[in-house]
């Protein structure tokens, strides 16, 4: 990878491993070594979400990887699947930005980041059944997602923003006949981390050390102290969908009439966090968290045809 005044090369070895045992029962093992040459830059702060995807330079390194993962899985009656896998990453030269940095400034970005290691591991369970009248999965994962910069957090470990402790799935779909099926899916996850602050000073200050001694005009002042980084979590995601496909088969082509909704219980999932005005009555605290949510229960209408 040739940029500016650098040329990064790398080795990535990866091996694949397979053993089945009698029984159907099959045990399964890999390795990889990874570089990339793009870098995830994302806001851990309040307000508007921003995730920025920059190039290795020849100042910020390309991050380096591997990753361990070992697993098996078992078949029962050719209906059924059960899985379990467990995994191990480490990362090196990921970017963030530095302490008090944003996107919204007008220096070099490469001035507003820093360079640091990341840790990932965890286990995922998978229970799947391929046929009959019903079929569908149910998947869980449990993870960490951990990040370590000289320069952040004082040296300390912090979890990722993306660090989601519980993801769970489940998907099903009944065939009521050979021309109706009915579909769910019901999707949660732990909420994305942000950083708040953990105490707030307000002050008055004179506008000028002049004014101090002339009793001149004087100007408020609120600073805000962080202990930890990503020491918040938002809401935790959940989602329900439902839909019903009615098909028919034709001479030359399948017809398939579908109709649904996202989001049937009309959840309102986090999107972002803001630090707003309390408008409540008689209320004591001028400043209160809020919630942006996007997407309320969305209907749907399709029609497809195969051929």
């Amino acid at each position: 990878f040739d940029v500016g005044s650098k040329v990064y090369s790398s080795f990535q070895p990866r091996v694949s491993l397979r053993y089945l045992f009698p029984g159907k029962i099959a045990l399964k093992a890999s390795y990889a070594n990874m570089r990339q040459y793009v870098q995830l830059l994302t806001n851990e702060g309040l307000g508007l979400p921003t995730d920025l995807w920059l190039p290795t330079t020849d100042r910020i390194k390309p991050q380096d990887s591997w990753q361990a993962a070992i697993g098996i899985a078992k078949t029962f009656k050719n209906d059924y699947e059960l899985s379990i896998e467990g995994y191990y990453k480490e990362m090196t030269n990921l970017i963030s930005y530095k302490e008090g940095a944003s996107l919204f400034e007008l220096t070099d970005w490469q001035d507003r980041v820093t360079q640091g290691d990341g840790t990932s591991y965890g286990a995922e369970f998978l229970i799947q059944k391929k046929r009959g009248r019903l079929s569908g999965w149910i998947g869980y994962t449990l993870s960490w997602a951990l990040r370590q910069f000289d320069d952040l957090n004082f040296g300390e470990e912090f979890p990722f923003k993306y660090d989601r402790r519980h993801d769970l799935s489940i998907v099903a779909t009944y065939k009521i006949n050979d021309r109706i099926n009915v579909a769910g899916t019901f999707v949660y996850g732990t909420g994305n981390a942000v950083t708040l602050a953990n105490s707030i000073y307000r002050g008055t200050y004179p506008s000028s050390l002049e004014g101090l001694s002339q009793g001149g005009y004087n100007f408020s002042q609120q600073l805000e102290y962080y202990n930890d980084r990503n020491n918040f979590r938002m809401k935790s995601y959940t989602r329900a969908d439902v839909g019903v496909n009615f098909s028919k088969q034709k001479k030359k082509y399948k017809r398939t009439f579908s109709l649904g909704a996202y989001n049937i219980t009309n959840r309102k999932n986090p999107f972002f966090l803001y630090v707003g005005e309390d408008n409540r009555p008689n209320s004591n605290d001028d400043r209160v968290l809020k919630q942006v949510s996007l997407f309320p229960i969305i209907p749907y209408i399709g029609w497809k045809f195969d051929w």
